[in-house]
């Protein structure tokens, strides 16, 4: 039995590792960019498949694959290499060594072979060395993986594994062939990639150094012609600032802007505007008027024109469609005038034309483009193989830290070699762009020739192995017809290998040991034969033993089987019945507390109102039982989410103090509480989840501590919180310690009767704790007190401003309020709850009926029971917000006793607002309307 238990627990170390390996090698970036996928994996896949039962192997060979399927490369390439080491399981498992190879190299080959040419043809038929190259490359890491993934196999198993079930064997000749050629394959790749990948490591560091240079140049080249232009409106305004161009303003206006033109052709309008931004210059002049005809004569919006007077300083712009003087995508560059005094009283400007950067574009060499970007990241130029137009947005690239110099998604979904750099005369950016498939063209002839090369070399290797299998195999050759020849009861002559092709010292033993041994076996012969008929006695015994073994295992399994169907049974008809159960208490539930929460409004007599109030809380600790044992049941199914935000830990903990203080107060104890300055302003938990568990545990104090403290302390150290609850009650004893936190368990059978409760509260207090991935421990002595320490670990938070819940107390009186509800009792309820408030109500008594009240009438809000007759709540809210007369403002509210988190969910996904359980007390269902009320 241990034996066996640890079998298969290396067996699943060594799955594992299989795993493991063959995702890392897959993994591994390719040593070189080409159209054709180079990967190192595949062989552990057919390893696998050549090792363990299809079941098995294939889907760790789809494992295996996932990251090849992660990379931009040939879809039939990676189909054909996914599906390599299925092949294999399929069809060469437990199979002959040349079934292996005949079924991976030969049948794969075949088949995928012609449709990755085929494939590659359809992208790459103008160019056929880079369509070879490709295919080639891709081929080369499936016969890699296959003899290598064969080669390990076969090093850890060994040949006798391959023949189970075949009575084909190996021949030497054909095992040295394969060997050979094998090896020689495997180190001439390493050889071929290693020269491809140097020679495009070198090849693209030129490329680099180029664009480097390049980029450097057009940084001072465009800095330059920006400066110049925008030192040409500097100088303008600066003219029309004189004292006699201000005064002659419309004569100094057209000389400047005329000299501009001439000297500036890169311009294709100019304008002057006044401090209001009025146009009252322009060039050409005849635009001035189409622009008034437009209405586009002011300026006043435009940034050129505003930056300009706020700052007296000249200004370039980002990339702008025109408006008024044309329809061009233009760079503006503006200059105020300034009077004597200093202040502006208007600006120069002048729209350059994206064109004018062609010229320098033009400068560069087949394969590079320019990209110019303004600083939002807008087109400003981009080269035309680049399919970049001005105004859009230019490309951008999530890179950590500097981005990669090759963008595998670039323009054109291409890939792209990128150099930035940045002018310093403005915040704009300039990109430069190499195509990388000339790249690949350029290095296509060249890998190709060495994948021939390889090819040649695997060849050579297949001829050297064959030579050596002739050197050995003639000699054994001739020791094997001696052997076949050989009888136990004829005396032989000594076998002589003098006539070989080669004397082996290895094999002339083996001749000398057999000699040796021939008359010894005759004797063996006669023993032979008596342990043949013993061993076929003992193959029947085992056979009857197997039959009866596989028996007895089938009729095990299917009573497990049915025993499994039966628990699932068991554990859905529960579930079903806490809904159930749960729905239909809560339905009565919600006249009782909803009747006396009205009645408690009512002038009563002394002896009525100390009656309602006792029937209310009665009512509300059967509504607690009933919300224990429903979280019981989420904890034990595993359906308890948690919701993890910032929390107060010391908000939470005076919350659940001032809420039992009343009580504790009645029995004449004090609740202190003690956080500790370790503890931060806010952490990261489940804050529900957290008060539930302390206020289980202050409610169970108080219920056994009759004279004394109740102590609640916190603390957090190292990434965990820590809180405890001290009393000095009745305390439990050492028997029952380890038991109390089981379910419907208590520290005494009197307790039930003393004291009360469902024997859940600790259970669900532990499982609690522990979906926060915490752990609960308690400290008691009988008749001195219990102490219950829990923590669980959790990050700090950030601390967040207190909000106000201030209650809504009224609703507005033209409010008009449809109750869609089947039951009579909670009905009347509800509708006298909205009536004490003074809003329009009215009623529905199924589905059908909310939804024809809802076409005619413009309702503001609509409670809508979950379960009715002749339509539910969820089909009635889907069918109101796509036909109501007020289906787009109408806020629905669920009122319902279906109170599992699914079943919220199922309401929100219908189309309600908002989702209220059963019973339904009256400030809640105010609040709850008033709060969606203020959302719209």
């Amino acid at each position: 039995m241990y034996d066996k238990h640890r079998w298969s627990l290396s067996l699943v170390l060594h799955l594992l590792l299989v795993v493991v390996v063959g995702i890392a090698l897959n993994a591994v970036p390719p040593p070189f960019d080409s159209s054709g996928i180079a990967v190192f994996g595949v062989g552990v896949g057919v390893y696998a498949a050549l090792r363990f039962p299809p079941i098995v192997a294939i889907p760790i060979a789809l494992i295996i694959c996932v990251p090849l399927w992660l990379t931009h490369s040939s879809i039939v390439g990676k189909e054909s290499l996914s599906l390599l080491p299925i092949v294999v399981s399929l069809f060469g498992y437990k199979k002959s060594l040349s079934r292996v190879i005949k079924v991976g190299a030969g049948f794969w080959s075949l088949i995928f072979l012609p449709i990755l040419l085929l494939e590659h043809a359809l992208y790459e038929a103008d160019q056929p060395t880079m369509m070879f190259s490709g295919v080639l490359v891709t081929w080369v890491s499936g016969v890699f993986g296959l003899i290598s993934g064969h080669f390990v196999f076969l090093a850890n198993k060994g040949l006798k594994h391959t023949n189970t079930g075949s009575k084909e064997k190996v021949s030497l000749h054909f095992l040295f062939s394969y060997f050979f050629s094998g090896c020689f394959f495997a180190a001439s790749m390493a050889v071929v990639y290693l020269s491809v990948a140097l020679y495009q490591d070198d090849q693209e560091a030129q490329i680099i150094r180029y664009m480097q240079q390049r980029v450097a140049v057009l940084e001072q080249q465009l800095s330059d012609f920006i400066g110049q232009h925008q030192k040409a409106i500097a100088v303008a305004s600066q003219s029309l600032s004189t004292p006699y161009a201000i005064e002659k303003l419309e004569e100094a206006s057209n000389n400047q802007l005329s000299v501009l033109a001439a000297h500036y052709p890169e311009f294709i309008t100019f304008l002057v505007a006044d401090e209001s931004g009025n146009i009252t210059h322009s060039y050409p002049p005849g635009l001035l008027n189409k622009a008034q005809a437009a209405g586009a004569a002011n300026v006043a919006y435009r940034p050129y024109f505003s930056r300009a007077m706020e700052t007296s300083g000249p200004y370039l712009s980002n990339v702008f469609q025109g408006q008024g003087f044309g329809n061009d995508a233009i760079v503006a560059m503006s200059s105020p005038i300034i009077n004597e005094y200093g202040v502006p009283i208007g600006i120069v400007e002048g729209s350059l034309s994206l064109r004018s950067f062609s010229s320098v574009d033009a400068l560069n060499l087949d394969g590079f483009s320019l990209l110019l970007e303004d600083a939002k990241g807008e087109v400003i130029y981009a080269s035309s193989e680049l399919g970049l137009k001005p105004l859009n947005k230019a490309p951008s690239y999530l890179c950590e830290g500097e981005c990669d110099i090759k963008i595998e998604d670039g323009p054109l979904n291409k890939q792209w070699l990128r150099l930035q750099g940045q002018l310093p005369t403005a915040n704009w950016q300039v990109s430069y762009y190499y195509d990388y498939r000339r790249l690949l063209l350029l290095m296509s002839e060249y890998l190709l020739t060495d994948l021939l090369l390889l090819l040649v070399l695997s060849v050579f290797g297949t001829f050297m192995g064959s030579v050596v299998a002739r050197m050995i195999e003639s000699p054994i050759r001739g020791l094997i017809r001696y052997i076949a020849n050989f009888t136990p009861s004829e005396v032989r002559r000594e076998p002589n290998l003098v006539g070989s092709t080669l004397h082996i010292q290895e094999l002339a033993s083996l001749n000398d040991e057999f000699s040796s041994l021939e008359g010894h076996l005759v004797d063996a012969f006669k023993a032979l034969e008596f342990a043949r008929v013993k061993e076929q006695t003992l193959n029947v015994e085992l056979a009857e033993f197997n039959h009866s073994l596989e028996n007895k295992i089938e009729e095990k399994t299917r009573h497990l089987a049915k025993a499994l169907e039966e628990a699932k049974a068991a554990s859905v008809a529960k579930t079903q019945f806490l809904a159930n159960m749960s729905h239909e208490i809560r339905t009565p539930m919600n006249g009782i507390i909803g009747s006396c929460e009205l009645m408690m409004e009512l002038p009563l007599p002394d002896g009525a109102r100390h009656r309602t109030e006792t029937i209310s809380t009665s009512a509300s600790y059967l509504l607690m039982i009933l919300d224990s044992i429903l979280d019981w049941s989420k904890i034990e199914s595993g359906k308890m989410l948690l919701d993890k935000r910032s929390v107060s830990v010391a908000q939470t903990i005076d919350a659940c103090s001032v809420l039992y203080e009343r009580s504790a107060s009645k029995k004449g104890i004090s609740i202190n509480v003690n956080i500790d300055e370790s503890v931060p302003k806010a952490v990261i938990t489940d804050g529900g989840k957290l008060s539930q568990i302390i206020n289980n545990l202050v409610s169970n104090a108080i219920k056994f501590t009759h004279q004394g403290t109740i102590l609640v302390e916190a603390k957090y150290r190292q990434g965990e919180l820590s809180c405890s609850v001290i009393d000095s009650g009745i305390g439990i004893s050492a028997k029952k310690i380890e038991s109390i936190f089981d379910q419907f368990e208590q520290a005494d059978a009197t307790i039930t009767r003393d004291y009360g409760g469902t024997g859940l509260g600790l259970a669900i207090t532990k499982g609690l704790v522990e979906l926060l991935g915490g752990s609960i421990s308690v400290d008691s002595n009988e008749g001195t007190g219990t102490t219950f320490c829990f923590s669980f670990p959790c990050e700090k938070g950030e601390a967040q401003e207190a909000s106000s819940n201030l209650k809504i107390q009224s609703l507005p009186s033209t409010l008009r309020v449809l109750l869609a509800e089947d039951n009579d009792v909670n009905a009347d309820i509800v509708m006298d709850m909205l009536g004490s408030v003074g809003v329009k109500r009215f009623r529905a008594k199924n589905g059908m009926e909310a939804i024809e009240a809802a076409k005619r009438h413009a309702f503001d809000v609509i409670l809508m029971d979950y379960q009715m007759p002749v339509m539910d709540g969820l089909t009635a809210s889907k069918h109101i917000r796509q036909q109501a007369k007020n289906k787009d403002k109408v806020i629905i509210i669920a009122l319902t006793a279906n109170a599992y988190a699914d079943d919220k969910a199922a309401c929100l996904a219908a189309g309600m607002n908002a989702h209220l359980s059963k019973p339904i007390r009256k400030q809640v269902l105010i609040d709850s309307i008033a709060r969606e009320l203020a959302r719209v």
